[in-house]
């Protein structure tokens, strides 16, 4: 199974997980990955753990479906204060001290830190309640418009493992939220990365959310037309096709399996290219 991750260009594979699967297959691999000496940055999500801890602080949570039917948290202040705490001080935490457990040094890092990833904020975001398009403009969320791989290569060439996660930061120093999918790629992208493999809670994309059957194999931008990518998938569809265009190797699956990266990049979980062929596995 090693050839299935064996690098091509500089060796790096970026790895996104996020913060409600269970670690545990994804943190043995990428340890097993540095100790084999291939450079493996570990991006992560926790949106499951921001609503539990809003929900134990009593903050109201909120869901914003746009026009095309992807939905995101809506995050103003205080909400970005939760997904910052959720991110910082229990996802991140509970990653790099599971990877120094398999003897694995790993150093985490926020978008915000060094300047790694710097964002603008969205004006205004656009939002349908029962029937109607409506404009939130309190909103703390961010589009990444530049990352600079330069804390991510020093972690590496110190032979450790970055551990990254929103929030980023504007030109002036001001938080925002910003995609965890979108931020893996954008940073795969940067670091001219062999590899991106973005590890969910089911073993790729699904033409019927809830039949595995339908797993599309290579996934196109032609699977975001209409309704076949649904949901938060979409999010990951756009990222993986933004970074095909520069990584040669973009996948989708299940973070659940043993050896999870290995897997999806060997064909069992969705390939992700801006020419997709849109067959079903």
């Amino acid at each position: 199974m090693a050839q299935d991750v064996t690098p091509t260009s500089d060796g790096v594979i970026v790895v996104k997980i996020g913060g409600g699967a269970d670690p545990g297959p994804v943190l043995d691999e990428v340890a097993e990955l540095a100790a084999a000496g291939t450079p493996t940055v570990l991006v992560h999500g926790g949106g499951a753990v921001a609503d539990q801890l809003a929900d134990e602080l009593g903050v109201q949570r909120e869901v914003i479906e746009s026009p095309d039917g992807t939905q995101s948290r809506r995050t103003d202040r205080t909400m970005l204060s939760v997904i910052t705490m959720a991110l910082l001080g229990r996802v991140k935490p509970e990653l790099v001290s599971g990877l120094r457990a398999r003897g694995t040094r790993a150093v985490g890092l926020s978008g915000a830190d060094g300047a790694l990833a710097t964002a603008s904020r969205k004006p205004a975001i656009r939002s349908v309640r029962e029937g109607r398009t409506v404009l939130i403009r309190d909103d703390r969320s961010g589009r990444i418009e530049h990352v600079d791989p330069a804390p991510v290569r020093a972690i590496l060439d110190r032979g450790e493992v970055p551990v990254v996660s929103p929030p980023a930061s504007d030109a002036d120093g001001n938080l925002l939220n910003v995609d965890a999918d979108e931020m893996a790629a954008r940073l795969a992208v940067a670091l001219d990365a062999d590899a991106l493999v973005l590890l969910t809670d089911v073993a790729g994309v699904y033409a019927d959310p809830d039949d595995p059957a339908t797993r599309i194999a290579e996934v196109g931008p032609q699977h975001l037309e209409g309704d076949t990518v649904r949901g938060r998938m979409r999010h990951k569809v756009r990222a993986g096709l933004r970074a095909s265009l520069t990584v040669a190797r973009v996948a989708i699956g299940a973070a659940s399996q043993k050896r999870p990266i290995r897997q999806a990049l060997a064909g069992r979980g969705s390939k992700v290219r801006e020419r997709g062929t849109g067959g079903v596995a």
